[in-house]
């Protein structure tokens, strides 16, 4: 099959990850969960692996920093880290 699933859950990875970095929307959940189901697809049916794991785990890290972000901002704004 080549390694287009690989290449294209990378692509989406990468996106995720520096858009959650930058920019945060609640309507871009939808790229890290593209990232992880490519990174799937491209584990069990492209030929080289390698993209595909490194665009699955790019997909849950930015996922993961999705849901964490709101978290860590709204203990900021209620002053829970200042002691």
């Amino acid at each position: 099959m080549g390694k287009v699933f690989g290449i294209i859950s990378l692509l989406l990875g990468i996106a995720s990850l520096v858009i959650v970095w930058f920019y945060y929307a609640l309507f871009l959940y939808a790229l890290p969960i593209a990232a992880i189901v490519f990174g799937g697809i491209g584990i069990a049916k492209d030929d080289s692996k390698a993209l595909g794991i490194v665009g699955l785990i790019l997909g849950i890290v930015s996922l993961i920093l999705y849901i964490l972000f709101p978290i860590f901002i709204l203990a900021l704004i209620l002053g829970l880290f200042i002691p």
